[in-house]
């Protein structure tokens, strides 16, 4: 051994400071020690401070420190000894208290016997709490001790093998805690024979411990040859202590021989079964464990209805006691696992029709008897009635009221059968549960949080089946709760519409009351969590808005989406908790909320839905900060697209109705900034979320339809840049369905002529393309449309340029916006109207012409050949008065061939009409 007086001063001081701390304790509640300190008993016990030995003078003191901590905890195992944990704690003070005392003892004998003593005392505790680390650890210095001790001093020839006996008993104890059932059996043979007669009774506790606890892994074979030792040994004991009573620890090894045998079944665990039950047969009849052992194995009744048999004629010919208790409570769980849940339910409803000894058991068998009729495969016309059997038997015994644990136990049971029912919209069904809770005496002292909860569901359980008057003597009676809880007012508000009345006023009252409320701490209680106060408030809020508009309304929603958006954001967590927002709450409340939106939107008061679409977008945000933590996350992003979305048309529609340039400006300058970000929300992903194929075509549409309004508000800001940016983009340009209103737009805004042209100019081109759809359709559609726009485009070429030639001299009679342009669209019209493309001069408009796929009969509107065959020809005149005669010919001729393409004498007349103009003019 070490001889130091360092370590060992520092874990004296250390020892010290515990019998300070534990001297204080005064009460059971009070905890042993705090986690700084039993951290360090820890470290200190795992560093192994048995084998440390003080040789210096200050040894007493270590005594006297080690003494009084030993002492302080058989003092505190009087006081905390019912809780586990400071039983184990204690455990390795005790532990400590030894190290210290064994640093101190003197080097003679009755020190080294007196060390040897405390080791066995310690390790002996530790082995109990299952510390075995720490045993080891103290038994290997009683291993040196007792190496140490003379064999021929005095009385020691007397003590040593008593002492040697209980180490190599507590060494086998540990060996079988350690899983090592061979080293056990190693040291339970070096057990001193000569001692036998003096210490059986510990030999007999040793056996049996281990036996039992084989017994309990099903370790059938080690089971029955412990157990046999301490039957050996009990009898032993019971001959040599005549007239002491052992028949409780008799009937107890011998029951557990027999199962052990049953469970093993060999020839010779057999012949030793029927010795063991035929004993017990004789001397212990009546008792249960013998007559349950024996329904269990199937003798005298066969079968599961035997085994209920048996049970009912035991308890009916015998007084229920907390002694033989445990053995019938646990036969009929087991009847669980050989005849299923419907047998093990019938066990317990028989003995809840008998008295039982005591309160507890009771609650012990109520609650073993709903959980397993919850999990029972019994049809709810079965297990009611079964339920309410047992209810009144136990209040016509005079039984006052099941505990609150007992009553959470059984609710809770009840909650599941009721919540089955529920999901197969069997709300009658659920109704019968829940009247069981509401209406039985039995359930009196039950928590008022259970009340309420009942209450509530029973409630709503009422208005779903339309029985409304027995909801309304429900509210009436009282239901419990303060006049603000929303829920509460949900259901009367519900219950109010269900009777006729209108409850609008009654809401919106209680509504009142419940903002005042919202920053009051009374309003979180933990009977209601408040995210659930929020949850109804916004319910109501959305079904009274389903009802029309009001200011007030509008602004109990703006107050309670504010303050239910600063509660998420501070309470937000994953699914459980007291008075958190969980996840399925925030889901809730971002639908929700954009719900409200919609209704605001369709109202007279579209002005609000901006307010309430950013609540919306807050709650979806926070969201996804709880639920996809990652920072690339864009979830939940289809709601967020719906939310900038709606945001977009309300923007426009503030922006139309506005008639205030610079807050029209405002709002169109909101309108393009929520397509951005409508825009980068686009698309779906496969990795996000489920595909959709109805939902991505929905969003595709809404798309389509914000490029529009993109295009307005861009329109209405004059950015002139982006507008060009935007016609020249294939993804970015309007759908078909927006050329009409587009090109309204393009000519009531006075685009800059040349920005104009580009836009019905890149109309002109889409209309082309869609000769790849089926003919009918692209036939309607294009000829009914071009002609209308190829007259919007030739206006708009042909108007004055404002530019002027090199010389400086401005020609606002021949110089065009596009001249190009203009002429292209002549040539335009002449090849619609040329079967076979044969016309000698035309320039296609950007490849308009090629494979236009017309019909054989095409009918040009002749209003607008005419008018078109007029203007060109009066801009042929301009050519000839600025003395260009090609351009003049050339346009007139174009001019006269279109007027030709007019039918009827209208035509005729234009076309003889404008041919005598050209000959005036060139003199033919």
């Amino acid at each position: 051994m070490a001889h130091s007086s360092g370590p060992g001063q520092a874990l004296a001081e250390f020892a010290r400071t515990l019998h300070s701390t534990l001297s204080t304790v005064t009460t059971s509640p009070n905890p042993l020690l705090s986690p700084d300190a039993i951290l360090r008993l820890g470290a200190e016990l795992n560093s192994n401070p048995f084998g440390t030995v003080v040789t210096t003078p200050g040894s007493n003191e270590l005594d006297v420190i080690g003494t009084t901590l030993w002492n302080d905890c058989s003092s505190r195992m009087i006081s905390h000894g019912h809780n586990p944990e400071d039983v184990l704690l204690l455990g390795k003070v005790r532990a400590l208290a030894f190290a210290v005392l064994n640093m101190a003892v003197s080097p003679d004998v009755p020190g080294g016997l007196r060390s040897l003593v405390l080791a066995l005392k310690a390790a002996h505790i530790c082995i109990v709490n299952r510390q075995c680390e720490i045993a080891l650890n103290i038994l290997s210095v009683a291993a040196l001790r007792m190496e140490t001790l003379p064999a021929n001093l005095g009385i020691v020839p007397v003590i040593t093998p008593t002492l040697t006996t209980r180490y190599f008993l507590l060494r086998a104890r540990l060996a079988w805690l350690q899983g090592r059932v061979d080293i056990a059996e190693h040291f339970f043979a070096k057990v001193p024979e000569s001692v036998l007669s003096s210490y059986e009774e510990l030999i007999f506790e040793t056996c049996f411990i281990i036996g039992d606890s084989a017994l309990a892994r099903r370790q059938s074979n080690i089971a029955v040859t412990w157990l046999q030792r301490a039957s050996n040994y009990l009898q032993k004991i019971m001959t040599e202590m005549n007239g002491v009573d052992y028949s409780n620890w008799n009937l107890v090894i011998r029951h557990s021989l027999a199962v052990a045998c049953t469970q093993l079944r060999t020839p010779q665990t057999l012949v030793t079964y029927n010795i063991e039950m035929g004993y017990l047969r004789e001397y212990y009849p009546e008792h249960p464990a013998v007559v349950l052992f024996d329904l269990s194995m199937g003798r005298n009744h066969p079968g599961n209805n035997g085994f209920l048999q048996g049970l009912q004629n035991l308890v009916e010919r015998m007084t229920l006691t907390d002694m033989n208790m445990p053995i019938i409570f646990q036969f009929a769980c087991s009847l669980g696992h050989t005849g299923g849940s419907g047998d093990a339910t019938e066990a317990f409803r028989i003995l809840l029709m008998r008295p039982l000894p005591t309160r507890e058991w009771t609650e012990k068998c109520f609650v073993a008897f709903m959980l397993l009729l919850s999990r029972s495969e019994l049809s709810d016309s079965v297990r009611i009635p079964a339920v309410r059997g047992v209810i009144d038997a136990l209040e016509k015994r005079g039984y006052p009221s099941i505990g609150a644990s007992a009553a959470h136990a059984t609710v809770i049971c009840i909650w599941k059968m009721t919540g089955s029912a529920l999901l197969k919209n069997d709300h009658w069904t659920a109704q019968l549960w829940l009247q069981v809770c509401s209406k039985q005496k039995i359930f009196q002292y039950c928590s008022q949080s259970i009340q309420i909860a009942i209450q509530k569901k029973l409630l709503a359980c009422y208005l779903q089946t339309g029985t409304v008057v027995a909801a309304r003597q429900l509210i009436d009676r009282g239901l419990v709760q303060s006049q603000v809880d929303c829920h509460r007012m949900y259901l009367s508000y519900k219950l109010t519409l269900m009777e006729g009345k209108d409850g609008s006023e009654e809401v919106l009252n209680c509504l009142d009351e419940f903002i005042k409320c919202l920053t009051s701490d009374d309003i979180y209680h933990h009977d209601f969590p408040a995210a659930e106060h929020f949850i109804f408030a916004i319910a109501l809020l959305s079904e009274e808005l389903s009802k029309g508009f009001t200011l007030r309304l509008g602004n109990c929603v703006e107050a309670v989406l504010q303050s239910a958006l600063s509660y998420a954001k501070a309470n937000s967590m994953f699914e459980g908790g007291d008075q958190q927002v969980s996840v399925t709450q925030l889901q809730w409340l971002y639908f929700a909320t954009y719900k409200i939106a919609l209704k605001l939107m369709k109202s007279s008061e579209f002005l609000w839905t901006t307010s309430v679409l950013d609540y919306s977008t807050d709650f979806a945000l926070q969201y996804r900060q709880v639920a996809y933590p990652e920072m690339d996350s864009k979830a939940p992003r289809p709601h967020l697209f719906a939310v900038a979305y709606l945001h977009l048309l309300a923007m426009t529609l503030k922006a139309r109705c506005e008639g205030d340039p610079a807050q029209k400006a405002s709002h169109y300058e909101q309108v393009r900034a929520c397509f951005q970000q409508l825009d980068g929300l686009h698309g779906w992903e496969d990795d996000e979320e489920e595909t959709d194929e109805d939902a991505k075509e929905k969003e595709d549409s809404h798309h389509d339809i914000a490029q529009f309004f993109d295009l307005e508000a861009a329109m209405h800001l004059k950015e002139w840049d982006n507008i060009a940016s935007i016609c020249a983009s294939d993804g970015a340009f309007a759908d078909p369905e927006f050329y009409a209103p587009i090109v309204d737009m393009t000519l009531q805004l006075d685009l800059p002529p040349r920005l104009a042209i580009l836009i019905i100019k890149r109309i002109v081109s889409k209309l082309s393309e869609l000769q790849d759809d089926p003919p009918t359709t692209w036939q309607r559609d294009f000829q009914v449309s071009l002609p209308r726009y190829l007259h919007c485009l030739f206006t708009l070429a042909i108007a004055p340029a404002k530019d002027t030639d090199v010389s400086g001299v401005a020609f606002l009679d021949v110089e065009m916006a596009d001249s190009k342009v203009a002429e292209e669209v002549l040539d335009q019209i002449l090849a619609m109207a040329d079967e076979g493309g044969g016309v000698e001069e035309h320039q296609a408009l950007n490849s308009i012409q090629a494979g236009l796929g017309l019909s054989n009969v095409f009918t040009y509107p002749a209003a607008e050949l005419i008018k078109i065959a007029t203007v060109a020809f009066n801009k042929a005149t301009d050519f000839y008065r600025a003395t260009r005669d090609e351009d003049c010919q050339r346009w007139a001729g174009k001019a006269i061939r279109i007027a030709q393409l007019a039918p009827g004498t209208q035509g005729t007349q234009v076309v003889n009409m404008l041919q005598s103009r050209l000959g005036s003019l060139i003199g033919v």
